[in-house]
């Protein structure tokens, strides 16, 4: 299922209030899936139509065409059109259907299901962008505190600390209309960093990188944005984990992040394993410049690694990624630093 429970009512509703009529019904559906409305749901009101045919778009995989397809026929309608901005700004739809079949199974609806849905609208509150105080987008972070950024050291490398800035919320629709800005947070500095490893720019590796080459930089902002309020919920912060992720061969890894400055997406493949000091973790994704920099988490949605792919690293025709695991990222920190992170 792609819709949680409170989305699958609210299309009701949304739908219920913007089609008066089967006739205008019709329309959408053909605008969806060029198909007649009675051979996907022939029967009942108006209201147990478009119930029957949410129910059938979930299963069959095309809710996306449903709502588009809606949209289409009462592009004016203001209900319809907030439905559809928020559907569509969501980095959730950027998660194939296949993945989440694979974790919960097909046409699942289970309170597992909508617990994991919650979370991943929590991270993606606590994603940003990192970007100059003028020019193109540099690169991916997120809230480690209430007013500090985890980001890649080779994003900020060589850059003027003043000049930089982190962007929360930022949304775009398909169509590239920009729905919201979002929120611009400046940097004040540099609480603690790491350098990549010279071995990162070498292909084939002459050797590991070692614990004091992990590539990554704790920014500091301005305010405290992690204790600001996005609508009715906190943004909050993801605290790196003590506990060390097992990096399954295998297992999904999700990668929030803003590809070339972009807007929020969630690139999914699968983990391959971690070196053995514990310093490089691999995995199949889909990213590219400006995702340096995205959390990497579990398919549990535990944070396990700190995305540095797409800066300096092996050539891409490797056919795989890779990232800093965060536990080793956490054990890296002297005392102090952590003192002022509040873990």
């Amino acid at each position: 299922m792609e819709l949680d429970a409170e989305e699958r009512d609210e299309l009701l509703r949304v739908l219920t209030s913007a089609f008066s009529s089967v006739e205008e019904l019709r329309r959408a559906v053909a605008a969806a899936r060029r198909r007649e409305l009675e051979a996907l749901a022939s029967t009942g009101s108006l209201r147990e139509r478009i119930l029957a045919l949410i129910h059938r778009a979930e299963l069959e995989g095309w809710t996306r065409e449903l709502v588009t397809g809606a949209y289409t026929t009462l592009p004016r309608h203001p209900r319809l059109s907030r439905f559809v901005h928020g559907y569509f700004a969501s980095a959730q739809r950027s998660i194939p259907r296949v993945r989440l079949e694979r974790i919960f199974g097909p046409g699942r609806t289970d309170t597992g299901l909508a617990a994991w849905r919650r979370r991943l609208m929590s991270i993606e509150r606590q994603v940003c962008r990192v970007e100059p105080q003028v020019g193109a987008a540099l690169g991916t972070g997120f809230l480690v505190s209430p007013d500090v950024v985890l980001t890649n050291f080779h994003v900020i490398e060589n850059k003027l600390l003043e000049s930089l800035r982190v962007r929360f919320d930022h949304k775009v629709l398909p169509d590239r209309t920009l729905l919201q800005a979002g929120t611009v947070y400046r940097v004040k500095k540099c609480l603690a960093h790491s350098p990549y490893s010279p071995a990162d720019l070498m292909h084939p590796r002459p050797r590991e990188a070692t614990v004091n080459e992990l590539d990554y930089a704790f920014l500091q902002v301005e305010g405290a944005p992690g204790d600001a309020r996005v609508g009715a919920e906190p943004r909050g912060w993801l605290e790196l984990p003590e506990t060390p992720e097992p990096f399954t061969p295998g297992s999904l890894a999700f990668i929030f992040q803003h590809p070339e400055g972009q807007p929020m997406s969630v690139a999914v493949d699968e983990f391959l394993g971690v070196n053995p000091s514990r310093t490089r973790v691999a995995y199949r994704a889909c990213t590219g410049p400006g995702s340096s920099g995205a959390p990497c988490f579990s398919q549990e949605l535990k944070l396990a690694a700190l995305h540095h792919s797409g800066g300096p690293r092996v050539p891409s025709s490797m056919g795989h990624n890779e990232g800093i695991p965060t536990d080793t990222i956490r054990d890296s920190l002297p005392r102090q630093v952590r003192d002022v992170l509040g873990w």
